[in-house]
């Protein structure tokens, strides 16, 4: 996707961009600024609970991402709520691994720790409460330090009400989880095949380890316990590819075409690969036909998991063609990737999956044959000869998921909402569309406004909360209402809609800060589910 600016057209249009933004911000950022913290630091956004009886999972009822860091630049942290639901929030239940309602007297209406003074800013009509860490409306019942119950008088109002208090401690720090499988990834670009003519690397493979802890204290396996998981696994979707290719999924004879992204491999699998190697889909490696554990080394109860991957395409320029492509691919033509290390979740053979975000994005064009490369999806010898390689545009070493949670919500309105395992977050790939629409520059904030919309293309309804991962943005671009950052791509949560009804759409808007007015590149990754 690509995005390209007339100033001229821009600035008839900001007037009208600019009233649709604010709007969409307020929705997205319920707090105030409040010390170090420009907005929330934590959102709680409440999405599908029916008429507010009953229970439902958590994956539908509520989401959570992290944003800011503590607001006295110590332990506390915001907490905004964003109520997406259709009927009245008058309380929910959070609980933690850390000491939340030990209030000490240093919330949003209390003294900061830093300068013995009320915070600067803070909250308007402050105080609130007598803990000081109240917002508007807001009273606590803790039932101890880590659980207690947020109440709200009046009720939070449905479809985009919202509401914000403090607690205590840093919410966003890092968990059992989290301290074993940061900086666990190591990539690397191997040298896989030498043309002994020239000397010269013909094509590399791309691979990856990942060591589940570095001191071998925990097995794969335990290191998947410790993270609320049955175990590991690697997840990988093309975000660009040329329509000439001779890669066909089975029962598809059209080539697959990213945009929009497509996860490798598809259901089915690719027509090059033998029957018994085709069901490995969601995941890169078939958790139920060995495959996976091939590559555990000493399966796993062993300490690191393998990933490689040398894919080719012979329909690039350059290359020598294929029946299926009559004509050869544009030159500069390429296909991009983006792997990620994601755990399986529940029993199989069916697992969920849960995006860890720690991986990396590249881009292969190397031209020669089309599954004949030697990988750990096909046992076909290496292709000599070609030209091409491989290039990694981006690296993230670092999980936003948390387990066990730094916060959770275990009942909103009296009603349990989640059973404190981490709920699968799914890719949705071609399940739904996304379109853009124009750029329009606003000379008042100095950025590019549009919006992008997803549509569900299936028959049948998909549940949100729905998040927009922006793959592949154009170097220097950044995304100013980001609602954080996954694998090293900001994303955006689309708060208008808990779920999408077959051919409805929902939109959300996007604002870019673009310094060098570059033509803005992306891909839209669409994911149901939460970033946790």
């Amino acid at each position: 996707m690509a995005w390209y600016h007339n100033l001229i057209a821009s600035a008839i249009l900001v007037l009208g961009v600019l009233i649709f933004t604010a709007t969409s911000a307020n929705a997205q950022s319920p707090c105030p600024a409040v010390g170090a913290d420009t907005a929330c630091g934590v959102v709680l956004t409440i999405q599908n609970i029916g008429h507010g009886r009953g229970t439902c999972s958590a994956t539908n009822c509520v989401s959570i991402s992290n944003n800011q860091g503590p607001f006295d630049e110590i332990e506390d942290t915001l907490v905004g709520v964003i109520n997406n639901s259709n009927v009245p929030i008058t309380s929910i239940k959070l609980t933690s691994n850390k000491d939340i309602f030990g209030f000490d007297g240093d919330g949003i209406c209390g003294i900061s720790p830093n300068t013995g003074q009320p915070y600067s800013p803070r909250p308007s009509g402050c105080p609130f409460g007598p803990t000081g860490y109240e917002g508007p409306g807001v009273t606590f019942s803790p039932t101890s330090g880590t659980t207690g119950v947020v109440n709200f008088n009046p009720p939070i109002k449905p479809n985009g009400g919202t509401a914000y208090f403090s607690l205590e401690e840093s919410l966003t720090d890092a968990t059992t989880c989290t301290s074993i499988i940061n900086n666990a990834v190591q990539h690397a670009l191997k040298d896989d095949y030498i043309d002994p003519t020239t000397g010269k690397t013909a094509f590399r493979a791309m691979t990856a380890t990942f060591t589940s802890d570095t001191n071998l204290s925990f097995t794969l396996a335990q290191a998947a316990t410790l993270c609320g998981f049955t175990g590991w696994n690697w997840q990988q979707y093309v975000t660009s590819s040329p329509s000439q290719s001779s890669a066909r999924q089975v029962g598809n004879p059209n080539p697959l075409v990213a945009p929009p992204p497509f996860l490798d491999p598809p259901l089915g699998g690719y027509t090059y690969q033998r029957p018994e190697e085709r069901n490995s889909y969601p995941f890169y490696l078939d958790p139920n036909n060995g495959e996976l554990e091939r590559n555990e080394f000493n399966g796993p109860n062993g300490f690191v998991l393998h990933y490689s991957d040398e894919p080719a395409n012979p329909c690039l320029a350059g290359g020598p063609g294929h029946p299926l492509c009559p004509t050869l691919a544009p030159k500069g033509s390429k296909s991009s990737y983006t792997t990620h290390l994601v755990g399986m979740v529940g029993a199989g053979p069916g697992f969920g999956v849960q995006d860890t975000g720690i991986g990396f994005s590249w881009f292969s064009n190397y031209n020669f044959t089309s599954g004949g490369v030697g990988t750990f999806k096909n046992f076909l010898p290496a292709d000599p000869g070609g030209s091409g390689g491989i290039t990694i545009t981006m690296v993230n070493d670092v999980t936003s998921y948390q387990f066990p949670k730094s916060l959770g919500v275990s009942e909103i309105n009296g009603d349990v909402v989640s059973s404190g395992s981490p709920a699968p977050l799914i890719f949705l790939g071609g399940q739904v569309t996304t379109t853009s629409s124009g750029l329009a520059f606003s000379r008042v904030t100095q950025t590019f406004n549009g919006t992008i919309t997803i549509t569900n293309a299936t028959n049948d309804t998909i549940d949100g909360p729905f998040q927009i991962v922006l793959d592949s943005l154009t170097n220097g671009v950044s995304l100013v209402n980001a609602t954080s950052t996954f694998g090293g791509w900001p994303f955006i949560t689309v708060s208008a809609a808990g779920a999408l009804a077959p051919g409805q759409s929902a939109s959300v808007n996007v604002q870019f800060k673009n310094p060098s007015n570059s033509v803005i590149n992306l891909s839209p990754v669409v994911f149901s589910g939460s970033f946790n």
